[in-house]
């Protein structure tokens, strides 16, 4: 385990049939510092409209470590702290949102209704929702 105590990241967005899906690999590239692999996922909107799902799990301790380096430098670190319980959920995953344009334009600030979901899955033993806390106040407040 990870100093953080962080079993898994995902980072999840998806490309509409009028956006390049490249570009919003690009997009998800900003997080990382190290070369990542995609997973693609076709989908259908209600409309018919060809909908591609773009999802990066990262489970290895050193891509872990290095995304969480990186998500603490773009981030703001202190609005993630005050909200930090209210973004975890009853199994220790903790859910970040962020909106593509703004990425884009390299704004990493957290959007509760952006289209990039980030996940983090933070372990402790035994279960406990308290340890989780005080370990994502800890990681967040450096």
């Amino acid at each position: 385990m990870n100093p953080f105590d962080i079993a898994w990241i995902q980072i999840e967005t998806f490309s509409h049939a009028t956006e390049d899906v490249e570009k919003v690999k690009s997009l998800l590239s900003k997080f990382f510092s190290f070369e990542v692999s995609f997973n693609e996922y076709k989908t259908y909107g209600h409309f018919g409209n060809e909908i591609t799902i773009i999802k990066i799990e990262l489970s290895k301790n050193r891509d872990i470590n290095n995304f969480i380096t990186k998500f603490l430098e773009i981030i703001d670190k202190s609005y993630l702290l005050d909200t930090f319980e209210k973004r975890l959920d009853e199994d220790g995953v903790m859910y970040v949102r962020m909106n593509k344009e703004r990425v884009y334009n390299d704004d990493f600030t957290i959007d509760d209704n952006g289209d990039i979901i980030i996940s983090m899955k933070f372990v402790t033993y035994p279960k406990s929702r308290e340890k989780v806390i005080e370990n994502g106040k800890l990681l967040f407040s450096n």
